[in-house]
């Protein structure tokens, strides 16, 4: 399973650093939108593997628990990386909401197919890929905010664009888009 979360990383990591680099070097451009674009479509495909997860082990898809420190966790980081905690909070809720959503339709799925046999592992190796990637995310938003680049409508078609996950629909990619663009910095 670690090297599933290598293997699926791998990639993103790779273009955080060149975007990180680049971005040092020139200011952001589009390539730090997409960077951010990438993490969250990458966050969001672990989703069936949770949903796997919990209808494996009969466990409810909502965890308000652990929504409850996701949300704490996200508005910390952002706040030390000089955004705005609030609008931080609502762009991970439409995040969660969205993940619940892809959950749910997995979860539902399963009722008319086998269940696959593969071994998931939540603790171990799906949240803290999950935590990663939700740092990941506010450090891009605040590479894009710190220089002056405020996602907008612009943007929207190349957000729809990377976002590809299979149980998201429409509504839930412009759902989340609307909360990123509710993202800005700290006063």
């Amino acid at each position: 399973m670690a090297s599933l979360v290598v293997n699926r990383c791998l990639p993103l990591l790779l273009c955080l650093s060149g975007v990180l680099l680049s971005t040092c070097a020139r200011g952001a451009e589009p390539d730090s939108a997409l960077a951010l674009f990438r993490a969250i479509d990458e966050r969001l495909s672990y989703m069936e593997e949770v949903g796997l997860y919990k209808t494996k082990n009969q466990i409810p898809i909502e965890d308000l628990e652990r929504e409850r420190i996701v949300l704490l966790d996200a508005k910390n980081l952002a706040a030390s990386q000089g955004l705005d905690p609030e609008t931080m909070e609502t762009f991970f809720t439409a995040q969660i909401n969205a993940a619940k959503a892809i959950q749910y339709r997995y979860r539902a799925n399963l009722l008319i197919q086998e269940i696959p046999t593969k071994t998931v592992d939540l603790q171990a190796d799906i949240r803290p890929a999950l935590d990663q990637l939700g740092s990941d995310i506010i450090r891009l938003f605040a590479v894009l905010l710190s220089n002056d680049h405020l996602l907008n409508e612009r943007d929207r078609d190349l957000f729809l664009a990377t976002v590809q996950r299979n149980l998201l629909t429409d509504a839930d990619k412009q759902a989340l888009y609307g909360a990123m663009l509710e993202v800005k910095l700290a006063r």
